[in-house]
């Protein structure tokens, strides 16, 4: 019988200690759980009020900026957003001892204005919501006939010019392949101003032309500067006008030497000046100057607002010989036949071709120029384009677990 005892005495130790085993695997499992559930609420938490500090930060942005030239963008440094997203992190965080927030990293980097692809980005989005810009009712440095009165201005200071985005930058300007693709036959339409740069180029920025209605601007000549990155509306529409006279001389002389009768009579003048094989020398020399004299014919024509065809015909034609070496068109022009002021061909469609002779990267940051002079211009004094940001990406550290977040216009 004490045996026996024994052994049951046994056996119910041995449950005892296989239940207490038991429940202390169910305990810990149910601990397990909690914690893996309370970790799972906090990082849940911290994923939600991430993302919206994201959009709390974007919710910034320079409402000027915006109405102005219909870009998002808001204002700061990795160290000023920082400390608004720690005091978003301390309201939201602050009263909760489960929670232990250590910081944030943020950066900026790749989101600043002043970088190509942001403003390109932000550009393309512009063009396709079809954003226009604030007009004005009336734009006091034109006359009634649409001429500048205030052309003459421009930037001296060595302060502003070091801090205008295009610093440094340096461009070759090339037409030779659209040259090329008008000879051959196209047209204004399957060349020119169709890229969503070149759009917004010519509807969120004046010409010496064409105001556009726009509000207030320092320079007059905004296009022409953005062709020639000339800081004075003086020199800037001098030097635009060059290239559209450079554009109609090659264009011009291309038709002087397709057609015959115009190159028999260069060549009949040639030979009074200079008979024997020297004629055809002479010959080149005149046709260069009667393409030339023409080029400038063209440029009064178009600043008449009339059209002036890419390539020409007989009937579009001005100048005979006579006229090139009489110089009887100094202070007006001589009309072709087929004069008109609609249709392509006017003083808008040459810029357009320009811009096409252009790298973008030199568009946007000559964009990026005005942007800043107009905004400190108009508005802030101290405004710097580079400080204005389309996006960020910060991490934050909650109960020793990384979060990373990115989030952009």
């Amino acid at each position: 019988m004490t045996a026996l005892r024994a052994a049951l005495m046994n056996k119910k130790g041995n449950f005892a200690v296989f239940a207490a085993m038991a429940f202390s695997s169910m305990m810990i499992m149910v601990i397990a759980a909690i914690n893996s559930a309370h970790a799972a609420a906090i990082s849940s938490k911290a994923e939600c009020f991430g993302n919206l500090w994201c959009k709390s930060i974007l919710g910034e942005y320079d409402i000027i900026l915006k109405e102005r030239y219909g870009l998002f963008a808001f204002y700061g440094n990795n160290y000023e957003t920082a400390g608004k997203i720690n005091f978003y992190a301390e309201n939201s965080f602050g009263d909760k001892s489960y929670i232990r927030y250590k910081g944030t990293e943020v950066s900026l980097e790749g989101y600043e204005l002043t970088n190509t692809a942001a403003l390109k980005r932000q550009i393309e989005k512009v063009i396709l919501s079809g954003y226009k810009p604030p007009v004005t009712d009336i734009d006091e440095s034109r006359n009634p006939e649409g001429e500048n009165t205030d052309s003459d201005r421009d930037i001296t200071a060595s302060w502003i010019i070091r801090g205008l985005p295009s610093q440094g930058h340096r461009e070759k300007f090339d037409m030779t392949g659209t040259i090329s693709k008008i000879k051959a036959g196209a047209g204004i339409k399957n060349i020119a101003g169709r890229t969503a740069v070149d759009m917004y180029i010519l509807t969120f920025f004046k010409d010496c032309m064409e105001s556009r209605d726009l509000k207030s601007t320092y320079f007059n000549c905004e296009v022409e500067y953005i062709l020639t990155g000339r800081l004075s509306d003086t020199e800037a529409k001098k030097k635009a006008a060059g290239k559209i006279k450079g554009l109609r001389n090659a264009l011009n002389l291309y038709y002087l030497y397709t057609c015959s009768e115009k190159r028999e009579a260069a060549m009949a003048l040639a030979q009074t000046v200079m008979p024997g094989p020297g004629a055809v020398l002479v010959q080149a020399v005149i046709l260069e100057s009667w393409a030339y004299a023409e080029a400038e014919n063209d440029m009064k024509i178009l600043y008449d607002k009339k059209t002036v065809p890419l390539l020409k015909k007989d009937s579009d034609w001005a100048l005979s010989l006579e006229n090139v070496f009489a110089d009887e068109t100094a202070g007006k022009y001589i009309a072709p036949a087929s004069i008109s002021d609609k249709g392509y061909g006017q003083y808008e469609d040459y810029i357009r071709i320009l811009l096409c002779g252009m790298s973008e990267e030199t568009k946007l940051l000559r964009v990026m120029d005005l942007i800043q002079v107009n905004m400190k211009y108009s508005y802030y004094g101290s405004f710097l384009l580079k400080d204005y940001h389309t996006g960020l990406d910060y991490e934050i550290t909650v109960n020793g677990e990384k979060h990373e977040f990115k989030d952009s216009y």
